[in-house]
């Protein structure tokens, strides 16, 4: 054979090779997707990929207004003007509570309120929250300005959640100060959650489940799947048993709170009741690692900061509060963030605790309006010096 005929035979062997390779692959993958696809089939028709447990619905979720949300696990309902039991509730167009938000004004300092549901106004009506009153004592004490408190507070939001809105939608709004109002709900375990919250969100952080809602294929997966649902359910259920044990460390405890009785989230699905989920769910792992509620405060001063937007933290108080030292203060004081303190405002001497809370977790209109009171005076001398200060008595 002459050399100018080899390479041709070669190329010929080449060929012949590669198209019973293709073969073999295909042989080998038409029964396994065969296979696959019945498999999903039967898992279908079972209803196996459902899960066993979830997390009881939020009161605001059973009442219509808060609907779920791909980026931030849950939002308010856009365009309600309702009664949530005995309180005015409008979200506007935008799913943040009170009235439409305007194009920002030349003149006017916009103020984006970020926070759980004390900032929301759970129990109180559109004009009794901190956020409503406090741009009217804004107005009144610096009449030169016009003020504008943008209410971005959510019922039962982390750290986490409000942090991510900020960074895809409350940047939009062009804010000149945010507020941010956030403490309990990182420490609680990762049952409190809304409705759509199963045993796979039980395992997770809320950081952790934002991401791999972010993830187009497990999305996917988990939507269209029946048999991707079942597995991810069952290595989830192994981990919750991890978790489900007698001893743990409350970690309530070091944001000034005691032991406090928290009721039942987690929903057995067969029987639709919380005393059949058969969990420990004080022993689950916390909505937010200390890790990462340090990384989200770095993260919140780092947005603000490249913005030109100010920063004041609130430190948040509940009914059962102590004054403590806890990773939030320290943040503040170790990187120059100012803080405004919420406890002697929600906790006035000689003022029994029933003035400031109707409930464990939220201000009564009482308690929003001096919390109002107070931080308007506070930002009155701290970003505009020439301003006196106005905070009242105690």
């Amino acid at each position: 054979m002459s050399n100018s005929v080899k390479p041709f035979v070669a190329a010929g062997g080449r060929r012949r090779f590669i198209r019973r390779a293709a073969r073999l692959i295909l042989f080998a993958t038409v029964p396994a997707f065969a296979l696959l696809l019945a498999t999903e089939g039967v898992f279908r028709l079972a209803h196996l990929g459902q899960p066993a447990l979830r997390s009881a619905p939020l009161p605001e979720e059973m009442a219509g207004v808060l609907q779920a949300d791909r980026f931030l696990l849950w939002s308010l309902r856009p365009g309600i003007d309702t009664y949530f039991g005995s309180m005015h509730l409008t979200v506007n167009r935008l799913g943040l509570r009170g009235s439409e938000v305007l194009e920002k004004g030349a003149d006017e300092f916009r103020i984006l309120s970020l926070g759980e549901s004390s900032t929301f106004g759970a129990t109180v009506s559109d004009e009794e929250t901190y956020s409503a009153r406090l741009q009217e004592y804004l107005n009144a004490a610096l009449p030169a300005r016009h003020f504008t408190v943008i209410n971005a507070g959510v019922s039962a939001y982390s750290s986490v959640q409000s942090l991510k809105y900020l960074e895809l939608r409350g940047g939009k709004l062009k804010p000149d100060l945010v507020l941010f109002y956030h403490e309990v709900n990182d420490y609680l375990p990762s049952s409190v959650r809304d409705s759509q919250n199963n045993e796979i969100g039980l395992t997770l952080t809320d950081q952790q489940l934002l991401g791999s809602k972010a993830q187009r294929v497990n999305r996917f997966l988990l939507e269209y799947s029946a048999l991707f649902r079942f597995l991810s359910f069952q290595v989830a259920s192994r981990r919750i048993q991890q978790f489900n044990r007698a001893s743990f460390d409350n970690p309530l405890l070091n944001i000034g709170l005691p032991n406090i009785g928290l009721p039942p989230f987690v929903v057995a699905q067969k029987t639709n009741d919380t005393r059949f989920s058969g969990l420990n769910e004080k022993s689950l792992g916390r909505r937010v690692s200390d890790a990462e509620r340090a990384e989200n405060l770095k993260r919140l001063q780092a947005f603000c900061r490249l913005r030109g937007m100010r920063l004041i933290v609130i430190h948040p108080a509940y009914r059962h509060s102590a004054p403590h030292e806890c990773l939030l203060t320290r943040f503040c004081r170790e990187n120059r963030v100012l803080m405004f303190d919420a406890f002697p405002s929600l906790h006035p001497p000689g003022v029994p605790a029933e003035f400031s809370y109707r409930d464990l977790f939220h201000p009564t209109p009482a308690g929003h309006d001096r919390l109002a009171r107070d931080l308007a005076a506070f930002i009155a001398t701290q970003l505009f010096t020439n301003a006196p200060d106005r905070r009242p008595a105690k």
